[in-house]
């Protein structure tokens, strides 16, 4: 299993792409690799002959685990072959064939640390989905040896239409987010923002932006007063790991994409030192390349924060999840015309709700609260925007 990025530590063959006993040639695509972030092409690293694939797709394994078999001849592969014996592919003993490594059920983080909590034995406890235990076969195991019902098991004769296990892009997110949400103590800050100046100005600079062959959206202005209050509040440019508050040297924003059935989050380098035209470009290169599935795992590492935008969808306002290993990630709603006090009276203004989610671990309200006022004062001037 290759670790395609610096944070990558285990990942699944989504499909393989040549069959045993076909003739490979280095350089051409082998297998898809499927990790949390991303779905890649692998290519091969050497010609030859694909001998026999150790792993099933979609079972997760911790990088570095010998998951299939390159040979230099036709003549070697029944020297693979016999070397398996009776047992499933899957399970075959690498030692056979690559000098005693053997695949082990790995555990997710969280199913280790309930492991703990609830005085259960990793060691023989197989996974019900893949060879990945997860905080669920944890629970189960305890449940059977208290006697009890599983959390989340249905009562007999429920009237539910049965279905597969969650597996691909779907499981990967909902580990994901069940990790983050968990782990990470999440408090949150909302504001409501009078976008007038911010649509009007958006509007003026449309036909120039185009002109150079790019289309400014509200995101780029959302990427760069993110950025820019984080740049202003060094405390916030900053995650939690292993009981230590890691600070980043540059202010890189990420934000969220809906390709088909994954939700990728593409990451933007120093967005605070960018002008809107380079932000715009460089958004609107990573969102086809996360819809054509091209992105690499490179480009979504990382992050002092997330933008997750749900205004073209219709929705006022919502708190959105952390992206780990980042401490803050801003939800931005619908602007639509509503009621608003300018001055001590009423009229009808373009609003904005903008709701912050942040690690406490990192940060307290009043240094959450300076971050999120300052992209409000930002987006409230959005002139200050364009310097």
């Amino acid at each position: 299993m290759p670790q395609l990025g610096l944070t990558m530590t285990e990942g699944s063959v989504s499909t393989w792409l040549k069959r045993p006993g076909e003739p490979i040639r280095k350089g051409e695509p082998l297998f898809s690799v499927e990790t949390d972030k991303v779905e890649m092409e692998v290519e091969a690293t050497a010609s030859g002959f694909l001998a026999g694939e150790l792993l099933e797709p979609q079972k997760v394994v911790p990088v570095g685990t010998v998951i299939g078999v390159i040979v230099d001849s036709k003549a070697e592969i029944a020297h693979v072959v016999d070397s398996a014996g009776q047992q499933p592919p899957a399970v075959v003993a690498a030692a056979a064939v690559a000098g005693g490594t053997s695949l082990q059920y790995a555990a997710s983080p969280l199913a280790k640390r309930l492991s703990k909590e609830l005085g259960v034995d990793l060691r023989g406890l197989m996974p019900a989905n893949g060879i990945r235990i997860s905080a669920e076969d944890v629970h189960r195991a305890a449940a059977l040896r208290s006697g009890t019902s599983p959390a989340g098991d249905l009562p007999r004769g429920a009237n539910v239409a049965t279905a597969p296990a969650v597996a691909g892009a779907r499981a990967a997110i909902a580990n994901r987010v069940s990790e983050s949400f968990l782990r990470a103590p999440h408090f949150y800050l909302g504001v409501e923002i009078d976008a007038t100046e911010l649509v009007g100005l958006r509007n003026r600079t449309l036909s120039a932006a185009e002109k150079a062959g790019v289309r400014i959206t509200y995101t780029d202005f959302f990427l760069r007063a993110i950025a820019r209050a984080i740049a202003e509040e060094p405390a916030a440019n900053a995650f939690w790991s292993d009981g230590r508050i890691i600070s980043l040297q540059s202010v890189d924003v990420a934000f969220a994409v809906q390709a088909g059935d994954r939700l990728l989050v593409p990451v933007i380098p120093g967005v605070d030192q960018m002008t809107m035209l380079a932000i715009a470009r460089e958004r609107m290169r990573l969102t086809e390349k996360a819809r054509a599935g091209k992105l690499t795992l490179p480009e979504m590492e990382g992050g002092s924060a997330t933008l997750s935008n749900l205004g073209a969808s219709g929705i006022d306002w919502f708190q959105a999840i952390l992206n780990p290993p980042q401490s803050i990630i801003v939800a931005t709603g619908r602007i639509a015309k509503r009621p608003y006090v300018v001055n001590e009276t009423l009229a009808v203004r373009d609003t904005l709700t903008i709701t912050a989610s942040i690690d406490h671990r990192v940060l307290d309200g009043v240094a959450g609260a300076r971050v999120l006022s300052r992209i409000r004062e930002l987006l409230e001037d959005p002139a200050m925007l364009l310097l």
